[in-house]
């Protein structure tokens, strides 16, 4: 059939358009300014010390954490390694939305001082990054996870485990 030929007619109005219009969600821009710095200071100390079987364990937990959300792993196996929040937001993030392509892919461990440890993760879900940082502190002599928190969407924060400054707690 020759192409001039070819006539055109407007769809019917009982039908919906072929591809829903989405408006696109744009994120505000960060409003930090540059600094003119003209040496940047270290912050982290190049060789930590570190004891490599806390590092080990930090890395692990953070993977563990990582299969519960990605559905490798089943939050209960983490009862005894998370405080009740951390556990209740990993179920939570588990139930509300399928992270099945979510990967570790790196883990950065510092021990701000002896009865903590600092993780940073590096998540790629697809092409995607995502960040998750972990606190773990030494409650009654073995470590636990005490707070978590984790980008999963683009602009959301999920947060467990922060301690409400209005909440007064009575430990016996």
């Amino acid at each position: 059939m020759d192409p001039a030929l070819a006539r055109s007619r407007p769809a019917p109005a009982s039908r919906p358009p072929a591809v829903p219009l989405v408006e696109p969600v744009v994120l505000p821009a960060p409003s930090q300014p540059v600094l003119p710095w003209t040496v940047v200071p270290q912050v982290v100390a190049p060789d930590s010390p570190l004891d490599p079987g806390l590092r080990q364990l930090a890395t692990s937990l953070m993977s563990a954490l990582v299969e519960v959300l990605s559905g490798q792993r089943s939050a209960l196996q983490l009862e005894l390694w998370v405080v009740p929040d951390v556990l209740a937001l990993l179920e939570h993030l588990r139930a509300a939305r399928p992270s099945l392509g979510l990967r570790l892919h790196s883990v950065r461990v510092q021990a701000p001082h002896e009865e903590a440890l600092e993780v940073s993760a590096h998540l790629r879900e697809g092409g995607v990054s995502r960040a998750a940082a972990l606190r773990i502190s030494r409650r009654r002599g073995r470590w636990v996870a005490t707070h978590l928190v984790i980008s999963l969407d683009a602009g959301v924060v999920h947060r467990a485990g922060w301690i409400n400054p209005l909440e007064v707690r009575v430990s016996c």
